[in-house]
């Protein structure tokens, strides 16, 4: 019989000396994504170019989405259509607090501050202007403000060595950008806007077709229905919009603490009297809308006593308004 040549077994090669896998000895130093320069108050509003540290750099690979977007141009994007959707509802916001706050304060009259408001109505409730002007505007701006804060989460937890959604939803409650308090005002906001929009336009166009029938008087006549709700109401919201609407302005034309440069004591003192400031402004137009929307048209100084069918118009649109219609 022939003779089986005995292959040598893999035991019998002398094992061969591996090099070490390739580990550093000591760990690269990770994204951070909690900033520790006192200069930048919310990550939220930093940008490539203004913090190169804040954001790593995407190295050579290729990190082309399906829309053909650069990822690293989707910060820059989302922060950009958040900063420039707010110039449209300023626009609006400067003649709406003119003729709710500071014609009623400087008239002393209701009815006057009413004239106004119904002259220029018109203009920004066609359409499209109003969409264009408010609603698009105050959407895109919440929506990507959200966006970017989804998506610098995501990126954190990638960085951290996040690859599943579980991984990623256990280690989230740190990965969350630093929210400011001019953003968290912002989010208050919305839904007192909505609110207000609801109350103001939404109802009266399903009750009566239009909302020809709504002014400051019919704003006059609820408070005077119920003053604990509509001042408590009323003060909160132009509260939290003086706030965020100043803080916001504060921040566009970069005059808010982050944006001070120096430091030492003197850096501290301008990032504390920057601060000041801004709060003391928003103070004061807080107070401004207050008095002038609570304390002449809403005791509705200088305008005269609505009609019976003023009334019944009004009582029709607050009981049909959604959830408290029924309380009022």
């Amino acid at each position: 019989m022939p003779q089986v040549e005995h292959m040598p077994s893999i035991s019998s090669h002398p094992m061969e000396q591996l090099e070490p896998s390739p580990v550093d000895e000591e760990p690269p130093t990770l994204y951070n994504t909690d900033v520790k320069d006192e200069n930048v108050a919310n990550p939220e509003d930093l940008s490539a170019d203004q913090h190169p540290t804040y954001f790593p750099p995407t190295g050579n690979r290729s990190t082309t989405n399906n829309l053909g977007i650069s990822r690293s141009r989707i910060p820059s994007i989302l922060l950009a259509l958040q900063k420039y959707s707010t110039i449209p509802p300023s626009l609006y916001l400067i003649g709406h607090y003119t003729n709710t706050a500071l014609i009623p304060l400087l008239t002393r009259s209701t009815q006057t501050a009413e004239n106004s408001l119904l002259l220029t109505r018109p203009y920004y409730q066609s359409f499209p202007l109003e969409a264009l002007l408010i609603f698009a505007p105050v959407v895109t701006h919440v929506a990507s403000g959200l966006s970017l804060r989804i998506y610098r989460r995501f990126q954190a937890a990638k960085r951290y060595g996040a690859e599943t959604h579980a991984q990623r939803r256990q280690m989230s409650k740190n990965l969350w950008p630093k929210l400011s308090l001019t953003s968290a005002l912002g989010y208050a906001l919305y839904p007192m806007m909505i609110a207000h929009v609801l109350v103001n336009r939404i109802t009266p166009l399903k009750v009566h077709g239009d909302s020809s029938s709504v002014g400051l008087r019919f704003f006059s006549y609820g408070v005077k229905r119920h003053p604990w709700l509509a001042n408590l109401g009323y003060t909160v919201l132009v509260s939290v919009a003086s706030f965020h609407f100043v803080g916001g302005a504060a921040k566009y034309l970069k005059l808010t603490r982050e944006y001070v440069t120096e430091g030492g004591d003197y850096g501290m003192r301008q990032r504390r009297l920057r601060s000041r400031v801004v709060n003391a402004v928003s103070v004061l137009v807080a107070a401004v809308w207050a008095l002038g929307g609570l304390g002449v048209v809403g005791r509705g100084i200088g305008a005269p006593a609505g009609s019976a069918w003023e009334l019944k118009q009004w009582d029709q649109v607050y009981r049909a308004v959604p959830v408290v219609g029924g309380m009022m």
